[in-house]
């Protein structure tokens, strides 16, 4: 007798269906669980049965860590549950960098050169900024006046309190960043999403992707979106990842109106972001239908 899942089941015993883009398909689930999605990463069992009786299966039959549903995605990308296909091999060259939906969460370069340089510099730029709440734009350009530096070692400057853990630090860096839109710091700011850094408040890291309106990230806070609401429970942080996406531009947009008509998301988190959408003076369409933004002929309030 093979594993036995959900209580009752043996895993040799359950065949399940996939579906594909290109065409569903059925395969016994022990092959499922060896191979996974491989580049398809999105892919993921939709209905399981037995193989000798015929019987539909709930599918809590498969291990969490195996269903590839939204939820075991996020969960495995927030690092609460381990990848079982993380160590299959994989064609980078093929299929691009492994999702950490499939690898897990990656792990974060704290490397900084010259340290204490930045650190100095750091030091300089913090004194004009003020110790919390928001950062005018007035206050980013005097940053930049007076410490013209700073808006080529921004990323840097991010980089280094994030490995060292100071996080004050990092969010006055960061916050001023944003205001003065040095959008080099993105990909520091999308690095620590994607990574194994706890931060204590990644919501202001969204508010400032918003700010620099880096909509190369629209599938990252996507996924985002999913990891607070399943992996954290965070409920308000997933709606200000949903907001920087309706202004981030026409890419997260997209995303946004195909999650609003998605199905088996929590109940608030489709209508949040059809709100989020229509807050930036566009329309969510039907499924099919076509964008057009508000103006002044539209006769609507």
């Amino acid at each position: 007798m093979g594993l036995v899942v959900d209580g009752d089941w043996d895993v040799d015993d359950v065949l399940v269906k996939i579906g594909h883009p290109w065409g569903d398909f059925e395969k016994p689930l022990v092959k499922w669980m060896a191979s996974g999605p491989g580049p398809r990463h999105g892919i993921h069992p939709e209905l399981a049965r037995s193989r000798s009786t015929g019987e539909v299966l709930p599918l809590t039959v498969i291990p969490p860590a195996y269903r590839n549903d939204r939820e075991s995605r996020a969960l495995i990308a927030a690092g609460k549950i381990v990848s079982p296909w993380r160590d299959l091999p994989w064609l980078v060259d093929d299929w691009g960098e492994r999702s950490c939906e499939i690898g897990g969460p990656r792990d974060f370069d704290r490397s900084v050169p010259d340290p204490e340089r930045v650190d100095r510099l750091a030091a300089r730029v913090l004194g004009v900024v003020p110790p919390s709440g928001p950062v005018e734009a007035e206050t980013a350009a005097r940053v930049l006046a007076q410490v013209p530096e700073f808006a080529a070692a921004a990323p840097i400057m991010v980089r280094r309190p994030a490995a060292e853990g100071r996080w004050a630090e990092f969010d006055a860096v960061i916050r001023l960043a944003g205001a003065a839109g040095l959008a080099d710091v993105g990909s520091v700011l999308c690095e620590l999403l994607e990574s194994d850094v706890v931060m204590p408040r990644p919501g202001n890291v969204v508010d400032v992707l918003g700010e620099l309106r880096l909509d190369a990230a629209a599938d990252l806070l996507d996924s985002q979106v999913a990891q607070f609401v399943y992996a954290y429970g965070d409920a308000a942080t997933a709606r200000r990842c949903l907001r920087a996406m309706a202004v981030m531009g026409t890419n997260s947009r997209v995303r946004l109106t195909l999650l609003h008509w998605s199905e088996g998301w929590p109940v608030p988190v489709p209508e949040w972001a059809g709100e989020e959408v229509e807050a930036t003076g566009e329309r969510i369409p039907p499924p099919g239908g076509e964008t057009y933004r508000r103006d002044a002929t539209d006769g609507r309030d």
